[in-house]
C-alpha cells in the first residue's frame, strides 16, 4: 500500500469533433470550446509521454460526444480488464475500441446485463478496490467484478456516494498511502488507514489527480491543492482542464494508464 504507482503504458482516445454535445452532469451547462478542448488534450497526452508513459491512441469518433473520457469504458486488474456495460446509452458503443486496445495485452472479461459500471467509480489502492455506488454503477456489476478477480487477491469495496458523478470525481488514490480527497460525498472513515489529503471546499475538483511513476498531475488552478500534495513529498505538474470539466470530467477519466 506504501508505494509510489508506476506504469508504462496509457490508453487515450481523441476529442471529437462533436464533443460539445457530450453528456454535461449537472443543472448548468456551460459551452464548451471544442478547439481548446483538443489543446488541452494534447498537451495531456505530451505530459504522460514525458513522464516516460508509451502511449496507444486511438481516434475520436464523432458518433460518441464524450469517447475522449477513456477512463469509463474499461478497467484493468493486473493482467486481466473488464469491459464496462455502461448505463449511459449514448455511450455504449465507446467500448468496442477499448476492448480491442486492451485485448492486446489483457485477458477481457465483460460486465453483463442488468450490471452497469463506469470506470470512473473504480478506485484502486494496492490489493483494495473500492467501487462507488453511483447513477452510473450498480451492485449487479461490482458483484459481477468481484466474481472476475477475488480470485487474484483484490478486496473488493462498496462505496455508497452523493452528490457526484463518480467516486473517482472526489477521491483518488496518489501513492505512499496517500487519499486526496474532496469531504462530503461519502462515509471518508473507510480510508481510515490513509494519510489523506483534504481539499478546499472551493477547490473539490482537484480532488481528482493522476499519479504516474513518483509524480502527481493536478488541474491547472489549484493551489491550495498543490501545496497541499507537494508538502507530502510529491513532484506536481498541472495541465489544464477547463473544458472537460464542463462535461464532466477530469484527469484520470482521459486514459487508462497501466503496467
Amino acid at each position: 500500500m506504501n508505494k509510489t504507482l508506476n506504469s508504462k503504458y496509457a490508453i487515450v482516445r481523441g476529442v471529437a469533433g462533436t464533443y460539445d454535445k457530450c453528456v454535461k452532469p449537472g443543472a448548468r451547462k456551460q459551452e464548451i470550446d471544442v478547439e481548446l478542448a483538443i489543446e488541452q488534450h494534447n498537451a495531456y497526452c505530451a505530459i504522460l509521454e514525458n513522464m516516460g508513459l508509451e502511449l496507444m491512441k486511438i481516434p475520436a469518433d464523432g458518433r460518441f460526444p464524450d469517447c475522449c473520457f477513456a477512463e469509463d469504458p474499461g478497467i484493468i486488474f493486473g493482467q486481466k480488464a473488464v469491459i464496462s456495460r455502461m448505463k449511459t446509452a449514448s455511450r455504449a458503443g465507446e467500448t468496442t475500441s477499448i476492448k480491442k486496445a486492451l485485448s492486446i495485452h489483457k485477458k477481457i472479461f465483460e460486465i453483463r446485463a442488468p450490471g452497469t459500471i463506469d470506470g470512473g467509480d473504480v478506485l484502486k489502492a494496492g490489493n483494495r478496490v473500492y467501487i462507488g455506488l453511483s447513477k452510473r454503477t450498480n451492485l449487479s456489476a461490482i458483484r459481477q467484478v468481484e466474481s472476475f478477480i477475488s480470485k487474484d487477491g483484490y478486496e473488493i469495496i462498496p462505496v455508497k456516494i452523493r452528490n457526484t458523478l463518480h467516486l473517482k470525481t472526489v477521491c483518488t488514490h496518489i501513492g505512499n498511502n496517500c487519499m486526496v480527497i474532496a469531504p462530503g460525498h461519502f462515509d471518508d472513515g473507510i480510508f481510515a488507514d490513509y494519510d489523506i489529503i483534504r481539499v478546499p471546499k472551493n477547490e473539490s475538483y482537484s480532488a481528482n489527480c493522476l499519479a504516474i511513476n513518483g509524480k502527481v498531475i493536478i488541474p491547472r488552478g489549484f493551489p491550495k491543492t498543490k501545496a497541499l500534495i507537494e508538502n507530502k513529498g510529491f513532484k506536481t505538474i498541472q495541465a489544464g482542464m477547463s473544458e472537460f470539466e464542463k462535461g464532466g470530467g477530469s484527469l484520470t477519466c482521459l486514459s487508462i494508464v497501466y503496467n
